[in-house]
């Protein structure tokens, strides 16, 4: 018998009991009330909402929400719990779709409903990863998963949650009798102790678990037995396992494609912030220095706005020459990374949290911009210009240096001439095939998948178009790459060569 037809069974064997304790909660205004109320203030908050109930058995949460006009499907592994739903919708006067499924394998197209919902189901999910893979894949973006939980059959694992269980049962006998047949039972069945989510820590599981999935806004209350209006009989027996709830959003494409630079450009920021200090004391810091003061008139002591300071190498070189200097990055740990460069080299560099393409900045701040290797990452280069447009004063200057760095995804000869230029630095010896310490191109791939600038040819593009975002060119180089770089940079960048282009607002 596999995981799935043992828990078939097992809920088979409890389905008349649970339906008798499901229909006492159907006919308790009160505790509809609680549970109404609860799942509708954390649901998304729009009409002809669409929702899933996994693991409904008896209905409770298919019938309540039924009630107030959602669209539910109830599903549930078992038969019985099935037979039992559709009985209690009828006597309640509503119609939820119920279906006989695994939770673990959902018989829905992608991206189907705005919420999820279930209780007491999670703790008895014989693959918990594959199950929240599937929950969020029939989720729609911006839809929500809400779960109702106890960490069930802790007493047998933590001391403490143990005594609290002797304690309530004792306390429910003196008051009651004898205790429900369930609790009177002297041993657990194994197989519900050796479920993966039986033992564990819970919610701080879920939530790793969750993040991985790229779920957002992870929200958790860890004590909501008041507020849904446990009996006095209920503490004794549930007290040492109080219910928590999770609330999870599943991210938009864009959402999921920020929150994956943001680890990706967090996880460089270590390795880029020993890259800046470096760079100060190498010949780096005059090649750079001569391609930008001649654009700056340095008696005027402009305020400059390097986007994309990462770990700060522009924005410092140029505030050692007197310049005031405002470095802008979205990653919080480059920033950090930046702001340790300064303190350490002894300048004075405003670090500000904020996006290329929407700066916390008054019209008309800055005398001048720089960038380096940021344009190549814009989604929208006619937003991201604008806006840099927008923070320039008049005439101001600005200066950017990029290369091609992923035409070799969609252009077969760019293709070609990279795959060459890696099995040579591979017979070389070379590991270190991108700087800052990536050795594969994978996360490179990802990260510019789509993006505008890895299919057109620079600087070509930017001499194009340039004027129609406000700006006049001035001057492009198109290979400062024997300049800034050194010999095996070089070499690994033979494919890609770093252009500069100057241009002046309108």
């Amino acid at each position: 018998m596999n995981n799935y037809e043992t828990t078939v069974k097992r809920w088979s064997e409890s389905a008349e009991n649970f339906n008798k304790s499901i229909q006492s909660q159907l006919f308790d205004e009160n505790s509809v009330t609680v549970w109404t109320n609860l799942i509708k203030e954390n649901a998304p908050q729009k009409e002809a909402i669409t929702v899933l109930d996994i693991g409904t058995g008896p209905g409770f949460f298919a019938i309540i929400l039924a009630k107030i006009g959602y669209q539910v499907t109830g599903i549930d592994c078992t038969p019985e719990m099935i037979e039992s739903a559709v009985k209690n919708a009828e006597q309640q006067g509503v119609k939820p779709e119920l279906k006989i499924m695994d939770s673990h394998v959902l018989d829905f197209e992608d991206n189907t409903f705005d919420l999820i919902v279930n209780r007491n189901v999670t703790w008895t999910l014989y693959e918990p990863e594959k199950a929240y893979k599937e929950w969020k894949r029939v989720l729609k973006p911006g839809g929500k998963l809400l779960i109702f939980d106890a960490n069930w059959y802790m007493s047998h694992f933590d001391p403490l949650a143990g005594r609290e269980m002797t304690e309530g049962m004792r306390e429910y006998r003196e008051k009651y009798g004898e205790l429900p047949e369930k609790f009177s039972m002297n041993v657990v069945e194994d197989y519900w102790l050796k479920l993966p989510m039986v033992g564990v820590q819970r919610p701080q599981w879920d939530k790793a678990a969750l993040w991985k999935l790229g779920f957002q806004n992870l929200v958790f209350d860890t004590n909501l037995s008041e507020r849904v209006s446990l009996t006095d009989m209920d503490r004794m027996l549930y007290g040492c396992t109080p219910m928590f709830m999770i609330s999870a959003t599943k991210a938009t494409k864009a959402e999921e494609e920020e929150a994956f630079n943001r680890v990706y450009w967090d996880g460089a920021a270590i390795n880029w912030g020993s890259n800046c200090l470096r760079d100060h004391h190498s010949f780096k810091k005059n090649a750079y220095l001569e391609l930008l003061e001649p654009h700056f008139e340095e008696e005027k002591k402009y305020k400059i706005l390097d986007i994309g300071t990462g770990s700060g190498f522009m924005a410092t070189l140029l505030a050692e020459k007197g310049y005031q200097l405002t470095g802008v990055d979205f990653s919080e740990k480059m920033l950090g990374e930046a702001a340790y460069c300064a303190q350490e080299l002894g300048v004075q560099v405003e670090f500000v949290q904020a996006k290329a393409d929407h700066l916390p900045f008054d019209d008309n701040s800055f005398d001048g911009i720089i960038c380096r290797n940021v344009t190549w990452l814009m989604k929208d280069p006619q937003e991201a210009f604008s806006e840099w447009n927008r923070v320039l004063k008049k005439n101001g200057k600005l200066i950017y240096i990029d290369g091609n760095w992923n035409l070799y995804q969609y252009d077969e000869e760019e293709k070609q001439r990279f795959i060459k230029n890696r099995e040579e630095l591979e017979a070389l010896g070379e590991k270190k095939l991108y700087g800052y310490g990536h050795s594969s191109t994978v996360l490179i791939d990802k990260l510019s998948a789509n993006l505008p600038f890895s299919k057109l040819r620079r600087p070509a593009w930017d001499q194009e178009n340039l004027s129609q975002f406000g700006f006049n060119v001035l001057e492009i180089e198109e290979n400062i790459s024997q300049k800034v770089l050194t010999e095996i940079e070089q070499k690994r960048e033979a494919t890609t060569p770093m252009f500069m282009v100057v241009a002046q607002k309108k």
